[in-house]
């Protein structure tokens, strides 16, 4: 199984220069991804638990989008720019800046998985995006360091007193904890989605 094997491998491990197809990949399925996510995420809207769910699918969801996007992937550095424009679009609608952060590591961490695989592993690609997945650890971060200062900010005051009161007994450290190991595990059932779709259909239709 192969992503992209017109390439010489020893290309792929040392090429880090963008060319204009290589933006405009990550621009498009950047973009798809955070609009994927977001549009699932509005769900948690209704109360805190409906937004772990929510959550949930969204990390399954963003597998699609992110797989289409390895299918892409010709060396390095290509993830490491998609989780930051990704995190900078997400920083830009009120994640605390310590997200932007692990999304990059996370973002680092799957473009060294790719090279692993050269670029070529499909099963790397779900690893990557297992990987990934866990920058949704980011946004919630704080509630283990400064939950009081979390539960007070603006855009909890913005939720209503009943839902942050909710949010705040549901989201115990445990949960949390739980919750934080639990993005790994949906990231590797999205990525395999995500792999899915794209041998079934994508590749079919000559999108993949």
């Amino acid at each position: 199984m192969t992503i992209n094997a017109t390439k010489p491998s020893s290309a792929r491990r040392i090429d880090v220069r963008m060319s204009p197809r290589d933006l405009i990949n990550i621009g498009i399925f950047g973009a798809l991804y955070v609009v994927t996510v977001f549009a699932i995420n509005m769900l948690g809207f209704i109360n805190p638990a409906v937004m772990l769910v929510a959550m949930a699918v969204s990390i399954i969801a963003g597998g699609v989008p992110f797989m289409l996007f390895v299918s892409r992937v010709q060396h390095a550095g290509m993830v490491t720019i998609f989780a930051i424009v990704t995190a900078g679009l997400m920083l830009l609608t009120g994640h605390p800046p310590i997200s932007f952060v692990v999304t990059l590591v996370c973002g680092l961490v799957a473009d060294a998985i790719l090279a692993l695989g050269r670029y070529r592993s499909r099963r790397m690609g779900v690893l990557a995006y297992a990987v990934y997945a866990m920058w949704f650890i980011g946004p919630m971060l704080p509630i283990f360091y400064a939950r009081d200062d979390y539960f007070s900010s603006q855009s909890m005051a913005q939720m209503g007193s009943d839902y942050v009161e909710s949010m705040d007994a549901l989201l115990s450290p445990a949960v949390l904890v739980a919750f934080d190991i639990s993005t790994a595990v949906f990231g590797l059932i999205g990525g395999l989605l995500g792999l899915r779709l794209l041998r079934k259909h994508f590749e079919k239709a000559g999108l993949a």
